[in-house]
């Protein structure tokens, strides 16, 4: 993932340049150099408009994402439009609180500086943020503004593949491929499942056998699965390795039914569950949307693995829904490892015919639901926080019981009265306000269960 890029200039009037005032730039200099991400900038204040107008070049030629101004004291007014004249990004007016000197002077005056520099970007046009904080603490008081931009050049730089299309009938993954890269810029490529079934017959013995041995990590045990299903099934994992590879994709959405089970000879849903583990989010049954949903989370959550899953069932006095999938959930997910078990699917060809599931309960932890969908207009998203609850084993497949924070009658009011579709990304942590920032800087309609 590409560092995001950040262009950072400290104001103030020469005539108010002071140690104490570059002390300020300083800390806040030391403060966002923590950051995880490329901090472009001057050792020395702004104090001029030609001193502006070359740090714009300099953030220019580092093609910079945005830009912190930042108040260290009240600025040459003829500044602020000379920067907005000259970067085409947004802006973070960075303000610090303060109190009076000795005497009784006030020596920054910072929030006013940022105040007049919002007037005039507004009136100019150019997109900014405010944050407010002290200026060692600079970090993190324009991190969450950071995060969003981050995601959003991180989507632009993402190329997910379509193994196979959509599967028959699910109208719900359909999608258009190029509003959707007008949009995000994120690239969708369609492979032939007939691609994925060859590079996995035509592996060699050696990376056959390390297929096999990376599946049998992957679970504590084995239900009635063969010898040869499972061959297969490591085969399949090894396949889409390098297929994702050879493409350079992010993220995949696979057709997972009828193909692979009529013709290849297995589900591939413990498979689509390593990829998950392996670092590739995957969708099943050809859900491009899934998969770009599952990305974004990755996008606020890198460490984290997005699962994609449905909603089969809810309890309005418990406040609790169900989400669960037939088997393609990454097992580093799983409630307890040693329940974890590779078996037959529990209804291609009627159930208990071919292999091969995940068949594990999910574990307890915080978590955000999220599902992104198109519309007419653009594109909107559901957006639910919640405590994925310690769930029992109670049916095949990958189960998992959430408690959620907001009303779950009026999430599945929302999800029928709207006519959502019927797949969710949910993902171990709780990025809902990140996500809300994200769909406002995107122009994304919100559905928030809060």
């Amino acid at each position: 993932m590409k560092k995001l890029i950040a262009g950072y200039m400290g104001l103030t009037k020469a005539s108010w340049k002071t140690p104490k005032i570059k002390g300020i730039m300083d800390s806040a200099v030391k403060s966002l150099s923590k950051l995880p991400i490329e901090l472009v900038c001057d050792k020395e204040l702004t104090t001029t408009e030609d001193d502006a107008i070359s740090l714009c070049e300099k953030f220019n030629s580092s093609n910079v994402d945005i830009v912190i101004m930042h108040f260290a004291s009240f600025p040459l007014g003829a500044i602020i439009p000379a920067v907005a004249s000259r970067i085409k990004v947004p802006v973070i007016l960075f303000a610090n609180p303060e109190s009076p000197e000795e005497g009784g002077i006030w020596s920054q005056n910072s929030f006013c500086g940022s105040n007049m520099a919002a007037h005039v970007l507004k009136k100019l046009g150019l997109k900014y943020y405010f944050a407010w904080g002290k200026a060692d603490e600079a970090a993190e008081k324009v991190e969450s503004v950071l995060k969003v931009f981050k995601a959003v050049k991180g989507l632009k730089n993402t190329k997910l593949g379509l193994i196979g299309g959509r599967v028959p009938g699910f109208y719900t993954s359909n999608f258009d491929e190029m509003k959707l890269r007008a949009f995000a810029g994120t690239t969708v490529e369609v492979l032939d499942l007939a691609e994925v079934f060859n590079e996995a017959k035509k592996l060699s013995p050696e990376a056959s056998a390390e297929g096999l041995a990376a599946l049998k990590k992957n679970s504590c045990g084995t239900c009635a699965v063969s010898d040869e299903e499972l061959k297969l099934a490591g085969n399949l994992y090894q396949a889409f390795l390098k297929i994702a590879d050879k493409y350079k994709f992010d993220g995949l959405a696979i057709r997972c039914w009828p193909e692979f089970s009529d013709i290849y000879g297995i589900a591939p849903c413990a498979v689509i569950g390593m990829l998950n583990n392996a670092g590739i989010p995957s969708s099943c049954e050809g859900d491009i949307p899934g998969a770009f949903a599952m990305q974004i989370q990755k996008q606020f959550l890198p460490d984290s693995i997005p699962v994609f899953m449905d909603l089969i069932s809810f309890d309005y006095k418990e406040n609790t829904a169900v989400v669960w999938h037939c088997g393609a959930a990454p097992a580093s997910l799983c409630r307890k490892f040693d329940e974890t078990v590779l078996r037959k699917h529990g209804r291609v060809d009627g159930g208990d015919k071919k292999g091969v599931t995940n068949d594990f309960s999910l574990k307890a932890g915080r978590v955000t639901l999220i599902q992104f969908n198109e519309t007419k207009e653009g594109y909107r998203m559901l957006i639910a926080a919640g405590n994925a609850l310690d769930t029992d084993k109670f049916i095949r497949g990958n189960p998992l019981n959430i408690r959620f924070d907001g009303s779950v009658e009026k999430l599945i009011g929302t999800i029928i009265n709207e006519g959502l579709e019927h797949h969710y990304s949910i993902v171990y942590g709780d990025i809902k306000d990140e996500l809300i920032a994200f769909c406002k800087e995107m122009k994304i309609e919100t559905l928030i269960i809060e």
